[in-house]
């Protein structure tokens, strides 16, 4: 007979190992590192005067942020790699002491820049966690029988 001390069971463990998402994270950080890398050198085609790359490369980013945020359901799983992204785009459009920049200040480049940056923030905001970080390790209560 089991004695009730009004204390519910002790969390369960998930059944995914820490170490299989701490991966996914590593993965999701070097895919932003690669949005960010070409996009960074491949936002300037145009089409007449319309920036069509830089307007297909924000699509893009929104989606894959979007995406990984759903795979990981997590605003944390939509950060990832969209943090290392923006890191890359300051950089690149930073001028170095040579005069040298990638990421100009054209329409082409503002677009690619900002749109990026909403971009990003949508998919964050957009995205729902499955298990808020607030009840992460809270006990539950116990099934009704």
């Amino acid at each position: 007979m089991e004695q009730t001390t009004g204390h519910y069971p002790p969390p369960e463990h998930t059944s995914e190992p820490a170490f299989l998402t701490g991966l996914t994270y590593g993965v999701l950080f070097v895919l932003g590192v690669v949005l960010g890398l070409i996009g960074s050198f491949q936002f300037s085609w145009e089409v007449g005067s319309v920036p069509v790359a830089a307007i297909a490369l924000t699509l893009v980013n929104l989606a894959v942020f979007r995406a990984a945020g759903w795979a990981m359901e997590s605003r944390l799983g939509a950060v990832v790699p969209a943090v290392p992204w923006l890191v890359i785009l300051v950089v690149l459009s930073s001028r170095r002491p040579e005069g040298d920049l990638v990421v100009t200040g054209t329409a082409a480049g503002y677009v690619y820049m900002l749109g990026g940056a909403v971009a990003a923030l949508i998919a964050i905001v957009w995205t729902r966690s499955a298990r808020p970080w607030m009840l992460t390790g809270a006990p539950r209560p116990p099934d009704p029988r």
